[in-house]
C-alpha cells in the first residue's frame, strides 16, 4: 500500500473509532448544564451508623467538588452524631481515624419526613407535595443537566427500607420513567446500596431512558458493611460498597488528576474488584459507563476536608447489613465485665435471637399451608428467588403490605426482609393473593403483637 493510501485509511479509522471510545463531557458553560445530587439514608438508629455516614461522606465530595447546597438535596434521619451511644459526640467518620464528615451536611428532610413518598416527590420535582416539610427542596433540574442518587439502607426482593415504611420497585422505576418524561435530566446515575439491591433494576429497568445503575449487590445477595472492627464504636462505619466507591473519589482527588479521566466503567471495575463480601451489578444504559466520573460530581476544588490523601485501610471485618446489630450484641455480651451489664446485654441479645426463631417458624407454617393446596413443591418456595417483574408487583406489593400489617412489622423487624422473596415467589408462581391473605390471617393471629421490635 503507497504512503497516500496508508494514511487516509488511518485517517478513516480515526473518524469511526474516536467516537466510539470517547464520552462526551457535561457542558457546564454558560449555564448550559448542571449537576444534581439525591442523597439519601434511609436507616435509623445507631446500629445503622454506616449508612448515614455514607451520606455524610457523599455531602462533602459534592460540596468539595463545588456543587451549591441548591442543588444537593440530603434526606437522612439524623440521630448518630449526638445518639447516646456514639462516644465521639458530634462526630461522624466513615473509616478508621477519617475526618469528621458532619459539619455542614445539610439536612433538607429528617426524622419523620424520610418517607418513600418524599423521596419520590423530591425525585419527580413536585414542589407542591413537599411544600412545608424540611427545606421544601426537590430537583428543578432540566433536560441538560446530570443527575446523581445515592441510597444507603436495608432491602429486599423488590424493595428498599425507610424508618416506617418501604419504597417497591415499581414505584421507583415509574418515578424514573416520569423524570425521563419529564426531561428532568440529560443522563441519571443511581448508586445503590441495600441487600438484594439488584432487584430494584434487573429486567425492569427500560436500557433506553440513560440511567446508568449500580447497586452493592445482585438481586438475591446480601450486602455489607465495613469498618466494624473498631475499638469502642460497636458498629460499623461503612457500607463496604460506599467506602469503595467514595475513598476512591477521595483518592484521586488527590492526584490531582485521576478523575479527570477516570470513567464510570473503571470506577465500577475498581469498586468490584475491592468488594471482599458484596457483589455489586451494574443496570440500565450501560454505554453511560463511557461517561466520566466528574461529569456527575463535578471538578474537584481541593482536597477540602481531607487534610492529606485517605489510603485504602482493608478492614478484616464485614458484616452483612442485616446482621450487625446481632454480631454487635455478640461482641458486647463477650465483653462486658459487670455481671448487670452482662445480664441485661444477653437478654437483650436472645429477645433479638428469639424473635428471628419466631419469623423463621412462622414463614415455614405459611409456606405449610401455602403448599398444601398447590402442586408446587414447598422447597421451591422457601429455597430460590423467583425473579420478578413489573407485572407481579402489584401482587407481590399486596402480599408484604398484609404481612406488614397483620403478621409482623417490617421496619420494627428487619429480619423479616430476609424472608420476603418467598412471598415474591408466590406471585410469580401466581398463588391467589386472597388465599394468601387468608393463610395470614390464620397463622398470625397473635404474632403482630408478640413481635412488636425485636431489631
Amino acid at each position: 500500500m503507497s504512503y497516500p493510501l496508508q494514511v487516509m485509511f488511518r485517517s478513516v479509522l480515526v473518524i469511526f473509532l474516536v467516537p466510539l471510545c470517547l464520552a462526551i463531557p457535561l457542558d457546564t458553560s454558560g449555564g448550559e448544564g448542571k449537576i444534581w445530587a439525591v442523597l439519601v439514608a434511609g436507616a435509623k438508629e445507631y446500629y445503622n451508623y454506616a449508612m448515614q455516614a455514607d451520606i455524610c461522606h457523599a455531602y462533602q465530595i459534592f460540596h468539595r467538588h463545588g456543587i451549591p447546597n441548591s442543588n444537593i438535596i440530603v434526606m437522612m434521619y439524623d440521630d448518630i452524631a449526638y445518639n447516646p451511644n456514639n462516644p465521639r459526640q458530634g462526630v461522624i467518620i466513615n473509616q478508621p481515624n477519617g475526618p469528621n464528615l458532619y459539619p455542614g451536611v445539610i439536612k433538607d428532610y429528617t426524622k419523620e419526613e424520610v418517607t418513600p413518598e418524599n423521596f419520590i416527590n423530591i425525585l419527580t420535582g413536585n414542589k407542591k407535595a413537599m411544600e412545608g416539610k424540611g427545606s421544601g427542596k426537590v430537583l428543578e433540574s432540566g433536560p441538560n443537566d446530570h443527575v446523581l442518587v445515592y441510597f444507603s439502607d436495608h432491602g429486599s426482593s423488590g424493595l428498599i427500607a425507610f424508618p416506617e415504611s418501604v419504597l417497591y420497585a415499581d414505584q421507583l422505576i415509574k418515578a424514573l420513567k416520569t423524570m425521563h418524561k419529564k426531561k428532568m435530566y440529560k443522563k441519571l446515575v443511581f448508586y445503590l446500596d441495600t441487600c438484594e439491591s439488584g432487584s430494584m433494576f434487573s429486567k425492569i429497568l427500560p436500557k433506553n431512558i440513560n440511567i446508568f445503575a449500580t447497586t452493592s449487590a445482585d438481586a438475591t445477595h446480601l450486602a455489607y458493611n465495613t469498618y466494624c472492627d473498631v475499638p469502642g464504636m460497636d458498629t460499623c462505619l461503612a457500607g463496604e460498597y460506599g467506602a469503595a466507591w467514595m475513598e476512591d473519589i477521595d483518592h484521586e482527588d488527590h492526584i490531582k488528576k485521576g478523575l479527570r479521566t477516570e470513567t464510570l466503567k473503571k470506577q465500577f471495575q475498581k469498586v468490584s474488584n475491592r468488594m471482599k463480601e458484596s457483589r455489586p451489578c451494574e443496570y440500565g444504559e450501560l454505554s453511560l459507563g463511557v461517561d466520566h466520573v466528574t461529569d456527575f460530581l463535578g471538578g474537584a476544588k481541593g482536597s477540602g476536608d481531607l487534610a492529606e490523601d485517605t489510603p485504602t485501610v482493608h478492614s478484616t471485618v464485614s458484616i452483612s447489613k442485616r446482621d450487625v446489630l446481632l454480631e454487635m450484641l455478640n461482641r458486647q455480651v463477650d465483653a462486658a465485665v459487670n455481671k448487670e451489664d452482662k445480664e441485661r446485654l444477653e437478654k437483650k441479645r436472645l429477645h433479638l435471637i428469639n424473635g428471628r426463631k419466631e419469623i423463621d417458624n412462622l414463614f415455614s407454617k405459611i409456606l405449610t399451608q401455602a403448599s398444601r393446596s398447590v402442586v408446587d413443591d414447598k422447597n421451591v418456595l422457601e429455597n430460590t428467588h423467583q425473579p420478578l417483574n413489573l407485572e407481579m408487583m402489584p401482587c407481590y406489593r399486596t402480599l408484604v403490605d398484609n404481612f406488614n400489617q397483620n403478621c409482623v412489622n417490617i421496619n420494627k423487624n428487619l429480619y423479616t426482609l430476609s424472608h420476603l422473596h418467598k412471598l415474591a415467589n408466590l406471585c410469580v408462581l401466581e398463588y391467589s393473593t386472597s388465599d394468601m391473605i387468608q393463610v395470614f390471617s390464620k397463622e398470625c393471629k397473635d404474632q403482630h403483637r408478640a413481635l412488636v421490635n425485636i431489631n
